[in-house]
């Protein structure tokens, strides 16, 4: 099995620093050059089968690719965001700040990196039993994506996700090999 894990393209809110969390965000006139230069990339790979975030930024980042391939998305839930509650639609400054004095803590109406890992978990167990010697493209976010990674690679590979950055993870007889962790290199000036 082959997973390709993507992250949407550049938001407006992602340039203005604006917390997003489960809020749809629009993506911004380089996010939307971004998601056609992924398109145009992954063109090739022989899908089987894309799941994406219910949430806009994501829809909208797929959408240039599911025009050239002619496949239809899977939305899930299971693969939106962390919530971040109160602070969704404020400037990230502040969710930073209120996190450094409340360490451990979850915004109110927020979830925790722990309800995410749960929620990407039951993505996992839902689907993946359906995907051998398939492969198979994620679109989602930042944070959902280190939580795939933290349980398909169970090494906690985390670092800066990059807009529209790839991953790609092959997998045959349980033996994991990431081919490819947050490449972006194909978006030469766009990164």
């Amino acid at each position: 099995m082959r997973i390709i894990i993507l992250r949407h393209g550049e938001t407006v809110e992602n340039k203005l620093e604006v917390t997003q969390g489960h809020n749809h965000g629009q993506l911004s006139e380089l996010g939307l050059k971004q998601v056609k230069k992924l398109a145009n990339y992954l063109k090739d790979e022989k899908i089987d089968l894309i799941y994406c975030s219910d949430l806009g930024r994501c829809k909208k980042s797929i959408e240039p690719l599911l025009e050239i391939i002619n496949l239809k998305a899977i939305y899930t839930p299971l693969l939106r965001e962390r919530g971040k509650g109160i602070f969704e639609g404020r400037p990230s400054k502040e969710l930073r700040e209120w996190s450094h004095k409340n360490p451990g803590k979850v915004p109110e109406g927020g979830e925790s990196e722990l309800d995410v890992d749960k929620r990407v978990k039951k993505f996992l167990d839902e689907n993946m039993n359906e995907w051998k010697g398939k492969i198979v493209l994620i679109m989602t976010h930042g944070g959902t994506k280190i939580s795939l990674l933290k349980i398909l690679n169970k090494d906690g590979i985390a670092g800066v996700i990059p807009n529209a950055g790839i991953t790609i993870i092959n997998i045959k007889d349980g033996e994991k090999r990431i081919e490819k962790f947050n490449y972006n290199e194909y978006l030469g000036d766009l990164k």
